[in-house]
Order: C-alpha cells, then structure tokens, then sequence
C-alpha cells in the first residue's frame, strides 16, 4: 500500500473491527496491520476484510494480519512475488554486473541462491545451460518467498566504476528498489556545497585577513570539505573492499565442493 492508502485502510480497517466486532483500533494497532499489509495492494486488502467477514466459519472471529493474508491473490510465479522481478529479469539484472567488476548491480536473496548455483556451469563456457539452472533455481526460491510471504530485500554489489555506480544506484531508486537515502549514503558527498560557501564569503572581501598567520575561514571551509570528501572515498573503498572479499570467499567456498566431487568420483572410479 502507499502512504496515500493509510486513511482508507484505516477506515477500512475500522469498519471491519469496531463496527462488526466491536474491537478498537488504536494508533498502535493499525501501525501493525499497517506494516503487515504493505507491501499488499489496497483494494485487494479491502476485498479481503470483506471476504472475513463474510465466511461462515472464520467470520465469527475478529480477523488477524494472518487471516488477511492468506485471502490475498498472489502473482503468478513467472510474473514474479510483489516487488521480487521474474525469473528471465532477474537473470537480465545479474548478467549485467556479475561478469564485469567494473558494473555494480542489485539483487535478492532468491537472485543470489540461482547465481550460487549456475555460476560454475556459466565458468566452463555454458551459458545457456548456466541459464536453464538458474532459472529452476530461482523459481524454487521465488516460490518459497511467496510461501512464506517474503517481500524482497534489496542488496547492492558496489562495481569499481565511479559514474556507472552512480547511473546503476540511480536506476535503482527509479525502480523503487533502494531508497534515496540509502543511495546518497553509498555515493561520495560532493563537496561543492562547502567551496560554493567559501567562495561566498570572499566575494567583496577587500580588508586584509586580521590574522595572517592563520588560514581564512573561507579556506578552513575549503580544508573541511576536501576531508569530507577523502573521509567518504575511503569508505565508499571499503565497503567495495568487503564486497570483493565476500565475493572471493564465496568463489573459494564453490571451488572447495568442486574439489571435493571430484575426490570423490575418483574413489569411486
């Protein structure tokens, strides 16, 4: 639901347990439901109030965010869960960066768990087959997120490439996958804000500076926002740095199982 949904489901919400089952909803209460519901569509959670209501078994009873959300229709497993992409998309969005240390990318944990297993078929030069793999497995793990009414959870892999990292964090805000706030986070804070000041303050400036010994105000300004900027390259730095060891761990992890198989199909040869 958006945010322009909440007096409407409160209303909703309302008319189903104050005036049918005569329970209050309290600020509280409706931030519950709220945070159970939200990533459902508002109409289908109305329809699905009504639909408690009505059945002669379960509508004797004040319903539960459970209750609700087991009447609530889900997608269709190739068109994706809400908010997690289809499996052929998911795909598209891995092969953008996966390949090349140079792009960052986005992705879930289903996405994670199909590149996990294909990415050794995708290594020995077989890409459609390395497809077909990811696809079944994507699909098992799409299907237990929508069982278990998962909504995806959004995780970046930070490319080496400064202006493709930013047209690709970007991307994901647009796609409503990362929020603002969190993409500003991971890019460098310009320091252009702190020059323009400076530069501001020695507009008209013509009396000399009272302590000569001691740089400008302007300049100490100048001084701050270079250290901003170097204080988040290095963390911008190390957070790519994790990522490549995450990633080298995981490739050194696949690489001992595969040695392992092999050991054991020379025994058993």
């Amino acid at each position: 639901m958006k945010s322009t949904d909440s007096p409407a489901f409160a209303m909703a919400l309302a008319g189903c347990l104050t005036e049918i089952y005569d329970k209050a909803v309290t600020p509280a209460l409706l931030e519950v439901w709220e945070r159970a519901l939200d990533t459902y569509n508002l109409a289908d959670v109305q329809a699905a109030l009504a639909a408690h209501i009505a059945d002669p078994d379960a509508g004797r009873f004040p319903p539960k965010p459970a209750d609700i959300i087991r009447r609530l229709p889900m997608t269709n497993i190739d068109d994706g869960h809400p908010g997690h992409p289809g499996p052929e998309e998911a795909w598209g969005l891995l092969l953008r960066f996966v390949t090349d240390e140079r792009e960052t990318g986005v992705y879930t944990e289903p996405m994670r768990q199909g590149w996990e297993a294909c990415d050794p078929i995708l290594k020995l030069g077989d890409e459609v087959g390395a497809r077909m793999c990811f696809l079944e497995t994507y699909r098992k793990a799409l299907q237990r997120a929508k069982e278990a009414r998962l909504p995806p959870r959004w995780q970046v892999s930070m490319g080496s490439d400064l202006e493709r990292r930013k047209s690709a964090l970007w991307a994901a805000v647009d796609a409503k996958r990362l929020s603002v706030d969190y993409v500003s986070g991971l890019l460098p804070a310009p320091p252009a804000n702190l020059e323009h000041v400076a530069g501001l303050l020695e507009c008209g400036v013509t009396e000399a500076d009272p302590n000569p010994d001691q740089p400008s105000f302007s300049q100490r300004l100048r001084d701050l926002a270079a250290q901003m900027h170097s204080d988040r390259e290095i963390e911008v730095s190390a957070a790519m740095q994790t990522e490549r060891a995450q990633r080298e761990a995981l490739e050194a992890r696949k690489a001992d199982i595969a040695e392992q198989g092999r050991k054991r199909l020379s025994r058993a040869a």
